[in-house]
């Protein structure tokens, strides 16, 4: 497949999480540890308050509190720190960004608002709008299926040839005639994929890895971001069918239904202990007895992977 100049470099995206106290308040003190650690690891683009790290769920003052932590230790030289948002209302996303914007954010992560499915029309005013009034900064659009539409690689045509600071998107699927779909049609878009489908779509073309397993296994996670880089097909599915079975093997005694973050705050949990994987109610994430177990296996089966 002929490949575009993307809008957006190719890279390895890290997500930040957020760890609550007992009293559910911000840990700062480890907050901020946890941020230089990402960054010590070399990420070098990395951002707050997606769906693991919660954006859904917080308040203003919350959201104004992490924020304004995060850009203190990410807007600078050589980091493109972005930040997630998520809300029901177009409006009430701006404000977000406003305020973001003022801290040196120039980089956003946006859903679609999820009460209704946007029609064509709609998705077009949505994506003019958000992008339009922050025209120094650029966008990746969340393509979350909770937004009650997935995009297709049309629909990314579309808008990109109207949106020129939509740079990018983020694709969970796993399905891989979506994974050629998007990148064939809209190949200027850098599209981040999560570990199920990134090896599909480095054989494709030009992709980014966002992987869910880098904060507990992130030399590993390097190396399969690199392999797609590079076209090593055998490292990449190598690696992929670990990090699917370290998944299975560590939560196969949940038998709940969790929201991401449950499982993506226990991966920091396991190599940062200080590091709370309690989630904000009204969610539930794993019980003290989930999280025993699931460390007993981790330490017993995986903790020598880097």
């Amino acid at each position: 497949m002929q490949q575009s100049k993307t809008r957006y470099p190719q890279c390895n995206l890290s997500a930040c999480l957020l760890p609550w106290t007992k009293e559910f308040e911000l840990d700062v003190s480890v907050y901020e540890a946890h941020i230089q650690d990402t960054l010590s690891a070399g990420y070098k683009h990395i951002y707050l308050t997606g769906t693991a790290g919660e954006g859904y769920t917080l308040s203003e003052k919350r959201f104004r509190q992490v924020v304004e932590i995060f850009a203190d230790k990410t807007v600078k030289p050589g980091i493109d720190p972005q930040v997630g948002v998520i809300s029901t209302s177009m409006e009430h996303m701006l404000e977000r960004m406003a305020f973001c914007y003022g801290k040196g954010i120039r980089m956003f992560q946006i859903t679609l608002p999820c009460w209704g499915a946007l029609d064509d029309d709609e998705l077009l005013l949505f994506f003019q709008t958000v992008c339009g009034t922050f025209a120094d900064c650029r966008f990746l659009h969340y393509n979350n299926p909770r937004s009650k539409r997935r995009l297709t690689g049309k629909d990314y045509r579309r808008i990109a040839d109207q949106v020129p600071n939509l740079v990018a998107t983020k694709n969970s699927s796993s399905d891989y005639s979506v994974t050629y779909e998007v990148i064939r049609n809209a190949p200027d878009l850098q599209h981040f994929f999560l570990e199920g489908n990134y090896p599909f779509g480095s054989l494709l073309g030009e992709c980014s890895l966002l992987c869910s397993y880098g904060h507990v296994f992130p030399q590993t996670t390097w190396r399969y971001y690199e392999a797609g880089v590079k076209g090593d097909k055998d490292e990449l599915f190598r690696i992929q069918e670990l990090f699917h079975y370290a998944g299975g093997r560590l939560f196969e005694h949940c038998k709940r239904d969790m929201i991401d973050s449950a499982f993506d705050k226990t991966f920091v949990w396991l190599r940062m202990p200080e590091f709370s994987n309690r989630l904000l109610p009204p969610y539930i994430g794993l019980s003290e007895d989930e999280s025993r177990v699931c460390l007993e296996l981790f330490q017993r089966e995986f903790a020598d992977i880097p």
